[in-house]
């Protein structure tokens, strides 16, 4: 079954609504999320990410870019450590999906508090190069 075009609009803008940018070490790192439930009903994402998600989960995104050719890769490592407004830290590896046939990497993270979340982005873009990082901010209202 195929996305509706109003549901990918929708997913696109909450994307583009929630997006952050960085450019480090050549890479532009994109950072995206929204709520698992909108992720989880597009092609791509659907069958990477468990079907019915604990309460408060959030699918973070990550799109790498060569920053002179725009070439998008997909084949990089990339874990992601989120630091909760209390302190509470999950790290995990991203999984490697698509969205409209293009590479990206995500996961499911769960937000049960309102505030502040420290989101470390840490990405090896081929083995046994030297990981680079970078670091976004979510200001999450429940």
């Amino acid at each position: 079954m195929r996305v509706p075009i109003a549901l990918f609009l929708a997913l696109a803008w909450g994307l583009a609504a929630a997006q952050q940018s960085r450019t480090v070490a050549g890479l532009v790192v994109n950072f995206g999320i929204v709520p698992a439930a909108v992720a989880l009903r597009a092609d791509g994402h659907r069958d990477a990410h468990p079907a019915h998600p604990p309460g408060g989960s959030q699918h973070l995104l990550i799109t790498l870019d060569e920053q002179n050719s725009g070439k998008r890769i997909g084949d990089a490592e990339v874990v992601i450590e989120v630091t909760d407004p209390h302190g509470r830290v999950e790290k995990k590896p991203l999984l490697h999906t698509q969205s409209g046939g293009f590479p990206d990497y995500s996961e499911l993270f769960v937000f049960v508090w309102s505030g502040e979340y420290s989101i470390r982005v840490f990405i090896t873009p081929r083995p046994g190069a030297k990981p680079i990082e970078t670091q976004f901010t979510v200001n999450h209202t429940i």
